[in-house]
């Protein structure tokens, strides 16, 4: 049985489509991130998930309900907010027993609901203190507190890591995965953040311009985008993509790299049957920064270069590096002691065997 699906759903404000027929599934215990650029329509998805905004068009089912036209507290959710929306005069306590409240809950049974949820939490020393005497961090944990203390079937997570510092994030991110691990809630979280969407989700919705433009486990969507906007969106730094010229030579596609005074050949060992039709065509090289690292030992797909770096990042457990091939920066990332210097050549290896490729026109991916 699903625990949501959502059939072609519409938004429509006046004469603008802000939803373009969303179609999406997911199983109980699943934790899918709806993930895309601002305005791209996963908010206004999300809020109808809620009941908080009407459908123009299509159905929504929690478990094996229709709720497309339900009110709010008949759909069985609970939301998590980015601006918590805690009551700034009551305590912890009770902004977690709240909705216990309204469903007029048994006094013995909030006692132990909220103990558990503290404890889970680890909010038990913040029960008697009020929303202001709370970091941001404290006031996310009672904000999922009181969704937790609802033992709904989904809950709904609208950004809810955007307004706390970058350590934070990474923690909350941590707990809340482990809470999922742990709980096997069934979880739609909200997010502009391709690396809170990549360590979060079991399924991902890439959105764009109020469509999905792929949906599925996140590995895949980093290893097969469909396309260069899934491509550029999902990893950090970006995929780099560098303009190519092939041609074909003794029935072989190869593509043409250049850096500097150097230019190679490579052949194209992938089985890619579109790539025939680019034989003396230009096409888009898409290729990983972790691709292409300092040369060392030869991999059985890979091709050598000899690169100008322009630039130098330390991140700590790598470097990343710019170099310029093909006339455009690319971004490499070698082993923290490997020696460059800017200005200098750099020897560089291109893995290509999980390289993809794109039309320059319609920058769809060529399988």
């Amino acid at each position: 049985m699903h625990a949501l699906k959502i059939q072609n759903i519409e938004k429509i404000y006046g004469k603008v489509k802000v939803l373009k027929g969303i179609d999406l599934e997911i199983q109980p215990g699943q934790f899918l991130i709806l993930v895309g650029p601002s305005g791209c329509g996963k908010s206004t998805l999300l809020n109808m998930i809620a009941g908080l905004e009407p459908v123009s068009n299509g159905n929504i089912f929690i478990g094996d309900r229709d709720v497309t036209h339900l009110d709010p507290k008949d759909r069985d959710i609970a939301m998590v907010f980015q601006s918590y929306a805690l009551y700034p005069n009551m305590t912890v306590r009770q902004n977690i027993e709240f909705g216990l409240t309204i469903r007029k809950t048994e006094k013995s049974e909030q006692k132990k609901i909220v103990e558990k949820v503290s404890k889970l939490l680890q909010i038990e020393p913040l029960l008697d203190r009020k929303p202001k005497q709370l970091s941001g961090g404290q006031r996310q944990r009672v904000a999922m507190g009181r969704a937790l203390a609802r033992d709904p079937s989904i809950f709904l997570f609208d950004e809810p890591l955007s307004n706390l510092d970058a350590k934070l994030r990474v923690e909350m991110r941590g707990e809340i995965k482990e809470l999922h691990q742990r709980e096997g809630t069934t979880i739609v979280y909200v997010t502009h953040d391709q690396i809170e969407a990549m360590t979060l989700g079991d399924v991902i919705a890439v959105m764009k311009d109020g469509e999905i433009q792929q949906f599925g486990p996140p590995q895949d969507i980093y290893d097969n985008p469909r396309n260069q906007f899934i491509a550029s969106f999902m990893g950090s730094p970006s995929m780099n993509f560098i303009p190519c010229q092939a041609e074909k030579v003794n029935g072989v596609i190869q593509i043409s790299l250049e850096s500097g005074n150097e230019k190679v050949k490579v052949p194209i060992k992938q089985n890619i049957k579109g790539l025939e039709a680019y034989a003396d065509k230009s096409i888009i090289l898409g290729i990983r920064p972790e691709q292409i690292t300092q040369q060392g030992e030869d991999k059985p797909d890979s091709a050598k270069l000899n690169c100008d770096v322009e630039l130098i990042e330390p991140t700590g457990p790598d470097t990343l590096v710019t170099v310029r091939i093909n006339g455009v920066k690319t971004v490499c990332r070698i082993h923290p002691t490997a020696e460059s210097k800017v200005d200098k050549l750099m020897p560089l290896l291109l893995d290509m065997s999980k390289v993809v490729f794109f039309d320059p026109d319609t920058q769809e991916r060529v399988y």
